[in-house]
This record gives C-alpha cells, sequence and structure tokens, in this order.
C-alpha cells in the first residue's frame, strides 16, 4: 500500500492544514482566512505551486512537493504577515505527513531561516531550495536508518 501514500493530498486537506497553521500564527480564526486570503482557484496558494510541475514525468516527490508549498508561501506572501514561519510550519507538516524525517540541529533556527529568506527574496532559485529541503530529508532518513541497525 506504498501507493497511496504517495499521492498528493487532497486540496481541502492541504487547504485545512494550511488555515490552521496560519490561524495560530496570525491568531486569526481559520474560517475568516478561508474568506479573506485566496487560497482557491487556479491562481491559488494549493493549485499555483504545481502549474510548472503539470507535465513533468515523473511527478515531484513528496519532499519536493512539501518544499515547494512552503517556497511558494514564502514568495507570495498570501497572508498579512509570518508567511515565511506559515510556509516553514506548512512544509514541516507535510513532510511529517508523508513520514519524512525532518533533521534537527543546533544551527537549524539561523540557517531555515536563512534559506527562507533567500528564496523568498530570490537570492536562491525555487529548485536549489527544492534540492536543500531534499538534501535535508535525506541526511535525516540516513541517520534514522543508522540509528535502527
Amino acid at each position: 500500500m506504498l501507493y497511496p501514500r504517495m499521492r498528493m493530498p487532497s486540496q481541502l486537506a492541504l487547504l485545512g492544514d494550511l488555515l490552521l497553521i496560519a490561524g495560530e500564527k496570525l491568531d486569526v480564526p481559520a474560517e475568516q482566512l478561508l474568506r479573506t486570503v485566496p487560497l482557491l482557484g487556479d491562481d491559488s496558494a494549493l493549485a499555483a505551486p504545481f502549474i510548472a510541475f503539470e507535465e513533468t514525468d515523473p511527478p515531484p516527490g513528496l519532499a519536493e512537493q512539501a518544499a515547494i508549498y512552503g517556497a511558494w508561501i514564502a514568495c507570495n506572501q498570501p497572508f498579512s504577515h509570518h508567511n515565511r514561519e506559515i510556509g516553514y510550519r506548512f512544509m514541516r507538516a507535510m513532510l511529517k505527513e508523508a513520514e519524512k524525517p525532518w533533521p534537527q540541529f543546533p544551527e537549524d533556527a539561523y540557517v531555515v531561516e536563512a534559506m527562507f529568506e533567500s528564496v523568498e527574496t530570490a537570492a536562491i532559485t525555487v529548485a536549489e531550495f527544492v534540492d536543500w529541503v531534499c538534501l535535508r530529508v535525506k541526511v535525516a532518513e540516513r541517520l534514522r536508518d543508522e540509528a535502527a541497525s
């Protein structure tokens, strides 16, 4: 039953998770965000990141999808403020849902903030950001596997 886990979560599930994360950070009810932030439709926070990947073969993996969403939120700032942190929290939630580990290193606070700022300001490309996230996930998977053996 690996194939169902390989599919991207539904847009409604993603929308609910994103609204809960943003609502908690912004101290605004998720229902209010649903009415005021353009998160549905073809140019929405949920559809826009994957427009460029529609014909990609193979499609982005789950870690790549999480990174793309995190970067899109940081770059496009659909919320009034705290978009980097919302993007990071949403990315982490997607990784957790996909059972993808995320390494916790002492320098994480600085490094993660710097990478989100870099993608937001276009100092690095979204592709470079995605590669960074995927590399961190692979490192965490390797550390987990080594600890298990």
